[in-house]
Parts: structure tokens; sequence; C-alpha cells
């Protein structure tokens, strides 16, 4: 009995665990999904910034910060979905419209970031200084296309 009772909290267990993430995905989710992985860029962004411009003296965060920016990096491509053009939302239409041009940004981000990590690695401010302007420079690039201006 106790086999069979364990056996069958077990089978529910799992079944709910595998059907969650299903049973709770939802159009507004997707939305607010890629606007917290973009304001957790802008958070990596501005700290990056007050350590290249020496606003603060936590330094040995260089790393741990252009790594994140790295990591979410990868997967912001992946956070403007096909039919997720709706809602409240500053992403403007033409990342849909112009779907390779927004993929070519991304991969500018994508590298940018990646090098970011690396010149933060080799410990060399400078080096980090150049691969940091060369970031910001792709953040750019995709607001002044992909957002909406803000006012």
């Amino acid at each position: 009995m106790f086999f069979k009772t364990t056996l069958a909290i077990t089978a529910t267990v799992l079944g709910l665990t595998f059907a969650a993430p299903a049973a709770f995905a939802d159009d507004a989710g997707e939305v607010k999904y890629r606007q917290s992985v973009m304001k957790a860029v802008g958070g990596h962004m501005g700290a990056l910034a007050g350590i290249i411009n020496k606003g603060t003296a936590n330094t040995a965060d260089l790393q741990l910060h252009a790594d994140g920016m790295a990591a979410l990096a990868g997967i912001s491509g992946n956070v403007f979905p096909k039919g997720s053009d709706f809602g409240e939302t500053d992403a403007l239409p033409v990342i849909w419209e112009k779907a390779d041009d927004f993929a070519t940004a991304m991969k500018m981000f994508q590298d940018s970031a990646t090098t970011m990590a690396a010149a933060a690695k080799s410990g060399d401010m400078a080096q980090a200084g150049a691969a940091f302007g060369e970031l910001g420079k792709s953040c750019k690039n995709c607001h002044e296309t992909f957002r909406e201006k803000k006012q």
C-alpha cells in the first residue's frame, strides 16, 4: 500500500512539474520576461560604466558584470519571439518586420559582450574600456533602430 501511494504521489508531482510551464505560459508573460531580461542588461551596463569610469571602488566586480552581460547577450535574441509584438513594450514592430536586420544587431551585441568579457578577464582596464565603448555602440545601434524613443 505504501509503495502504491508513494508511486501515485511521485507520478502526480512529476506530471505537475512537467505540465507547469505550459499551464502558466501566456502572452503577457513573454513581454514581462523580455522586459526583465533587458532591465538586467541595463543593470550590468550601468555597473560596468561605474567601474570603467572609476565611479566606484568595486573594480573587482568587473568580471562578474562582464560575464553577466555576455550571458544575457547570448539569450537576448530569443526574448523577441515571432508573435510577441504586442502589449506595452518599447520594442518596435521593425524587429519582426526586418528579422534579418535585427539578427545582425543581436549578433553585434553578442560579439561585443563576448569581447567585453574577454577584456575584463585580461585585467587591462584600458582594454576593458575600449571593449566597453564597443559594447555601448552595439546597444545604441539596437536602441536607435528597434526600440521606441524615450520621451
